[in-house]
């Protein structure tokens, strides 16, 4: 029979061999914006295959409106993480500012990362399960152009999807206050 002292080493050397998976659990860090690779240690899986969506409310905005914007699954399985940005078309350049909706019940679930400013993107708050996120974007001032919503879902350490986009948004000219036609007597 082998003796204690044995077999724990046995154990610790074989723990020692399992590969070092970094986990974000209180959300995504900056330094992910731009691949939105997770970094737990194997390849994403494929786009075609994703069980999730980033639904837009509309395609088309003015300057000084706001889209809302939705994480969700097809299949009704949850997932644990998620960081999503938006990026002009074709540039991929992160623009933009998200806002958490006041009276969203999924609010606790995100907080506002700073890719390249404040409140370009957005991730999650704990690795607990999630069916659905919401939040709003808006354009900055004078932009006019398309953009595309891109996220990453983690379902657990070793599923996931990465660039799951929306379809895209045109940005228009600012909402103009139009003189009321006159009424002939």
């Amino acid at each position: 029979m082998f003796s204690t002292p044995v077999l724990l080493s046995s154990l610790l050397l074989s723990l020692s061999f399992i590969p070092a998976i970094p986990a974000w659990p209180s959300g995504a860090p900056a330094s992910v914006c731009h691949t939105m690779l997770p970094g737990h240690g194997k390849e994403p899986q494929p786009l075609a295959d994703s069980p999730y969506l980033v639904q837009v409310s509309s395609s088309y905005l003015k300057q000084d409106e706001r889209i809302k914007v939705t994480l969700s699954s097809k299949t009704d399985k949850p997932f644990k993480g998620f960081i999503v940005k938006a990026v002009e078309v074709p540039s991929n350049n992160i623009i933009g500012t998200f806002t958490l909706q006041e009276d969203g019940d999924d609010n606790s679930a995100a907080q506002y990362l700073a890719c390249t400013h404040p409140q370009s993107s957005i991730t999650h708050t704990s690795n607990v399960e999630k069916l659905g996120q919401t939040v709003e974007w808006s354009p900055p001032d004078q932009f006019t152009g398309s953009v595309v919503m891109v996220a990453t879902f983690v379902k657990d350490g070793y599923t996931y999807w990465v660039n799951v986009t929306s379809e895209t948004v045109q940005t228009g000219q600012k909402s103009q206050g139009l003189p009321l036609p006159r009424i002939p007597n």
